[in-house]
């Protein structure tokens, strides 16, 4: 592990070094515990001037369901298509991307590593990444992306507080339900309801209902994170 340097913490933010092949992960924090976010009224995906370059739509939860608000029912399914197969960890605390972005930046800005080159060369003495702690206790991972412009890559720590790791299948399958309902095109047969969705996602069938309780379970934390107009 790397020697800490010695850094004063702020009032809202902590340092954290954790190894990239650290064996105390915490288990994933149960679906039913997280936070519900209610707040759709701020621009998640304006533009911002910090060189952060970071996938809402894959590691927000909010954002993801305030980009389908706002998408034509046309737009919604290559939406859905483009978060892949693979897994991600998908934040859903109370911060928004705005927030996110600037307690990074100060976090940055504190230690004098904030414009590009310094930032690399921090990083390259901390082996290629390093953990903080957002004023929610989130963690997040910050390493060197290869756009020129946006050179801070940002993502959630697995396991992190405010986080749940998914399966992209299945929050397809979930965002894809939660249309679906709002736009009352169910039939209210839950398999062949979930199916019918996962076909036109280009997702094999669940074989019975038992195969759709983790999906279940992200179902109703996005009813639980105000996304009644979706």
């Amino acid at each position: 592990m790397p020697n800490c340097p010695p850094a004063a913490r702020s009032r809202k933010m902590a340092e954290v070094w954790i190894p990239r092949k650290s064996t105390n992960e915490q288990p994933q924090q149960p679906l039913t515990q997280l936070k519900a976010v209610v707040l759709y009224t701020y621009p998640f995906l304006k533009p911002t001037p910090i060189p952060i370059l970071f996938n809402p739509l894959k590691h927000h939860l909010a954002a993801l369901q305030h980009t389908l608000l706002q998408s034509e029912s046309s737009e919604i399914h290559q939406k859905l298509l483009a978060l892949g197969n693979s897994q991600m960890d998908m934040y859903a605390g109370e911060l928004d991307t705005t927030a996110i972005f600037n307690e990074v930046r100060n976090w940055l800005q504190e230690r004098g590593i904030y414009e590009r080159t310094a930032y690399a060369a921090f990083l390259l003495q901390q082996h290629g990444y390093v953990t903080v702690v957002l004023s929610d206790t989130s963690r997040w991972i910050l390493q060197m992306a290869a756009d020129q412009q946006l050179y801070i890559h940002l993502h959630p720590g697995r396991y992190s507080p405010h986080t749940f790791r998914v399966k992209a299948t299945a929050l397809k399958t979930a965002l894809a339900y939660r249309v679906a309902e709002r736009h009352r095109l169910l039939t209210g047969d839950l398999l062949r309801d979930l199916n019918v969705l996962r076909k036109d996602l280009q997702l094999s069938p669940l074989r019975s209902a038992t195969e759709s309780s983790h999906i279940m379970e992200i179902i109703d934390l996005l009813k639980r994170t105000g996304s009644e107009e979706i």
